[in-house]
């Protein structure tokens, strides 16, 4: 059964999309960019996710957002202070390994809110759509 998560950015300012990643179980998916700036994961079945890489080109600044569907049911999480170095290729597979993220997708959590460790950004995600095989989330950026 395919899903969808349609993520509509709220707030972007000088944030630009940097990195789109999509993790390869159930056979993968794709994303693509709607003329509107929204961003669509399309995954064929669950146990995948999505993950989408922000960069502010002015001060540096980056975070992670990451949207999937584990058992049936959707998650999200946020990685903000991302280092220069860091990016979803390399981020993206911690969830699927034990340690510190893979808790996340047994979370399912419909929402997720992190505040950057200068307290300048805080950074949410809410599902808007969160049962089903058509999900919609906002991907929130407010400069504190």
């Amino acid at each position: 059964m395919s899903y969808t998560i349609r993520v509509t950015l709220v707030n972007p300012g000088a944030f630009q999309n940097v990195e789109k990643t999509v993790w390869h179980y159930a056979n993968g998916g794709t994303w693509t960019e709607e003329p509107n700036g929204v961003f669509v994961l399309r995954m064929n079945g669950s146990g995948t996710s999505g993950t989408l890489r922000f960069k502010d080109s002015f001060s540096g600044e980056a975070f992670l957002a990451a949207f999937g569907v584990h058992n049936y049911k959707r998650w999200c999480d946020i990685i903000p202070d991302l280092a220069e170095n860091d990016t979803g290729a390399d981020i993206h597979p911690t969830y699927y390994q034990s340690g510190k993220r893979d808790n996340m997708l047994w979370q399912q959590a419909a929402n997720i809110e992190k505040t950057d460790a200068k307290r300048v950004n805080r950074i949410s995600i809410k599902y808007t759509v969160a049962e089903g095989n058509n999900l919609a989330a906002t991907l929130t950026i407010l400069r504190l």
